[in-house]
């Protein structure tokens, strides 16, 4: 291909226990305005029946009060939803995050937690005129990236993360396109504290590489992985010669 395929693992690989009534993952729709919608997947539930959440600012302030959805073993996902008045909103010029902090509850015990991090932010296609974001229309000015490092392949660490991206704005460069793969998360998470404009990518060639069947699967683990970046304005499905159709039903 263009660039170099390695075997091994090259990336960090980790087992994580959680408690038997668990939050799976999380989707959070974060608007410019300080509306917040966040739907959160749960991987069981029996005596839970709450789910809890605050939205807090990087110092550690609260700036929402603690908003609620009750829950039952039927549901395999909740929405939390709330407004938060006067947000800084995310771009590449000004890259302002907030945390969420969201809990299970069996009444008033909590049974498992997680913190996320996102920005608020709204984008837009409007069809004739470009994209817009926070209602300002933006340019991507950039290039594409590749996972590599020379003296160790596709094993990175966070410092070359950001030596790419310190070099990209150096260059006047917003954006970056994930060719032809998802980049390990500390690229996105340095994309979202510094402000880049990030396409994250799903590789698909001439002729795509995998069937339909293993493409939806590979689909379903590159959102989950990546939905909370507000650094991810597109998701790419393929390549300058094809993608495969059959998937753009799945994003």
């Amino acid at each position: 291909a263009d660039y170099w395929v390695f075997g091994g693992i090259y990336r960090p690989v980790y087992l994580k226990s959680v408690p038997m009534e668990f939050i799976d993952w999380t989707a959070i729709d974060a608007q410019a305005d300080g509306s917040f919608r966040m739907n959160v997947h749960l991987g069981f539930v029996e005596n839970a029946n709450r789910l809890q959440a605050q939205i807090i600012g990087l110092d550690g302030q609260a700036v929402s009060a603690p908003f609620f959805t009750a829950i039952n073993p039927d549901l395999s996902m909740a929405t939390l939803q709330t407004r938060v008045s006067d947000v800084l909103p995310w771009s590449a010029e000004s890259p302002n995050l907030y945390y969420v902090d969201v809990v299970l509850m069996e009444n008033d015990t909590p049974v498992h937690s997680v913190r996320e991090r996102f920005g608020f932010r709204t984008f837009q296609v409007r069809e004739g005129e470009g994209l817009y974001l926070n209602g300002q229309p933006i340019v991507l000015k950039g290039c594409n990236r590749h996972s590599f490092w020379p003296t160790t392949g596709r094993a990175l660490n966070r410092n070359r993360c950001l030596n790419d991206i310190l070099t990209l704005k150096t260059m006047n460069m917003n954006a970056v396109r994930m060719s032809h793969y998802p980049p390990g998360t500390w690229f996105l998470e340095l994309c979202d504290e510094l402000g880049m404009y990030v396409l994250d990518e799903l590789a698909g060639w001439q002729k795509p590489p995998y069937d339909t069947e293993i493409g939806e699967r590979l689909v379903k683990q590159i959102v989950k992985r990546d939905v909370n970046h507000p650094s991810i304005l597109f998701w790419d499905n393929g390549n300058e010669g094809g993608w495969n159709t059959e998937l753009d039903d799945e994003f």
